[in-house]
């Protein structure tokens, strides 16, 4: 109940809050379609949540003998599964095979990212033509 002094209510008590880590894990929303808003929505959301260091490698895979492994590989199968679920439904089936969050971030951007403005642009432009034409 709310204001009754226990964990989790509303009451304020900021000593009775978690502080957000690498490790912690909440929900996820479901982000975007296109390549680039979706990846700026998911490293948002990611940075947010202090997840982004497992994405872009700053939180390193640690040794096999290492305590933190299996919290490392808890966090980073849950990274897998909130990008499998933000994704268009018929990708996972040719990547469902990563299990690391870091390769599987490289793959979807190195098959979806398109780094040439100008062919962007020729494209919306043949885009426009095409539906003046037709």
């Amino acid at each position: 109940m709310a204001g009754d002094g226990k964990k989790g209510d509303d009451g304020g008590s900021n000593s009775d809050r978690k502080m957000l880590t690498p490790y912690a894990l909440t929900s996820n929303d479901n982000l975007g379609e296109n390549y680039d808003e979706w990846a700026h929505a998911m490293r948002t959301a990611l940075r947010a949540k202090k997840k982004y260091g497992f994405v872009d490698g700053s939180i390193k895979q640690p040794d096999n003998d290492s305590p933190k492994l299996e919290d490392w590989w808890t966090i980073n199968s849950m990274l897998v599964s909130w990008v499998f679920n933000t994704i268009e439904p018929t990708l996972p089936s040719t990547i469902s095979y990563m299990e690391n969050v870091k390769e599987l971030w490289e793959e979807i951007k190195q098959r979806f990212s398109i780094g040439n403005g100008s062919c962007v642009q020729q494209l919306k432009s043949d885009l426009v033509n095409c539906k003046q034409e037709g």
